[in-house]
This record gives structure tokens, C-alpha cells and sequence, in this order.
């Protein structure tokens, strides 16, 4: 399944982004939108993916937005693993108490762990209760993209993503290692990660294979 990744701003903007996608994602700090914005929003499309990037927001906020997403419909919260303890453990019980499903995500912009940490973010993901775990890292040699294409074999549900040019196979090769899903943009114009493959890219390249 691909994954449209959305970063727009506003309400009408967003649905039109959405429309016909079979799973998007809301990149909701970037979207301008207001609590009860974002819940019909969630109402809109019921096969969504609710992510709230640390980015110029508060905690509070975040995880305000974060549970109206949730209320609306969401099918999936992303949470970093990096947050701490009363906002996962609260959000986490929310959205187990209304049958949406919780991504723990690990991002690292710089490099790509060796193996060990790699191994440790996974079983970390394990015990705050994931449901899919998601770790995207920049990968600046082919070694890197080895290593996280092994994660496959953890024996949990998990989406390995390598961010930059060289990192292009992981998103390609994840939906045949087992992820559920692989994030794509809508067009060349709105990529929302370093080298993310187009909706028509991805496509392409699925059915020549």
C-alpha cells in the first residue's frame, strides 16, 4: 500500500490532497489547522495516519491535536520515541480505547546507527506498545541501507525508511520485506522527505518489478 505524505496548509487544501488516496498521512504541525479542523479532518477520510512533528508547537498543543485526530476517526498516531513518558502513556491509552493504532517512530537526519542501536530502538518501540515501528534515517553509503533493510527480521511489524538519494531502494524494497505500507508524495513539488519517490514514481517503478 502506498502512503500519500501530505504537508499542506488548510482545511480545504488538505481534502483535496487526500481525495482517492487508499492512505495518507497528515502531517498535522505543518497544516495550520484548528482542533476542530483537524477532527473533521479525520472524519473526512477514515484511513489516515495523524503525525505531529515537535516542530514549533508545544507538547500540549501536540498532543491536543493529537487526540482530536484521534476523536475524528484516525487509523493510525505516529509518536516519537524520544517523547516522554506521560505523553505517549496518555496518548498511547487513548488511542488504544478508541481501536486506532500506534506508530513509534525514530528519525536520525544525520546518519544511520550501527546495528546494535538500530536493534535497541526497536525493542525500545516494543515496550511502549507499537503497533508498527518506524525508523528513517539518512543513509550516506550503501552499508547503511543494508543495515536497515535487516530490520525486517525483528519479528515486529516495522517500516525501515532511508532518507536521501541513496536511501531510494529502502522505500522501493520495504513493501516487499513486509511493511504495511511506504510513504510517497503526491508530485516532485511535494516531497515531504529527502528522496521520497512520487505516488506516479513509486507506481512505475511497482509494476515494472
Amino acid at each position: 500500500m502506498l502512503c500519500r505524505s501530505v504537508a499542506l496548509q488548510g482545511l480545504e487544501n488538505i481534502k483535496k490532497a487526500i481525495d482517492g488516496a487508499t492512505l495518507a498521512e497528515i502531517r498535522i504541525e505543518k497544516s495550520n489547522l484548528t482542533i476542530p479542523e483537524v477532527k473533521e479532518l479525520f472524519s473526512y477520510h477514515k484511513n489516515l495516519i495523524a503525525t505531529c512533528r515537535p516542530v514549533g508547537i508545544s507538547k500540549q498543543e501536540r498532543k491536543e491535536l493529537l487526540m482530536s485526530a484521534i476523536e475524528g476517526g484516525a487509523q493510525w498516531i505516529d509518536l516519537e520515541i524520544e517523547s516522554d513518558f506521560e505523553y505517549c502513556s496518555s496518548l498511547l491509552a487513548f488511542a488504544k480505547e478508541k481501536g486506532c493504532k500506534v506508530i513509534v517512530s525514530y528519525h536520525n537526519y544525520n546518519y544511520t546507527p550501527d546495528s546494535f542501536l538500530l536493534c535497541k530502538v526497536v525493542n525500545e518501540a516494543r515496550k511502549k506498545q507499537a503497533d508498527l515501528v518506524k525508523i528513517a534515517t539518512q543513509v550516506n553509503d550503501k552499508a547503511d541501507n543494508a543495515r536497515l533493510l535487516c530490520l525486517y527480521n525483528q519479528g515486529i511489524p516495522i517500516i525501515a525508511i532511508g532518507m536521501g538519494p541513496l536511501g531510494k531502494i529502502t522505500r522501493i524494497a520495504a513493501l516487499e520485506l513486509g511493511a504495511p505500507f511506504t510513504f510517497v508524495s503526491m508530485d516532485d513539488n511535494s516531497k515531504t522527505a529527502p528522496g521520497q519517490l512520487s505516488e506516479e514514481q513509486m507506481r512505475n517503478i511497482l509494476n515494472s518489478l
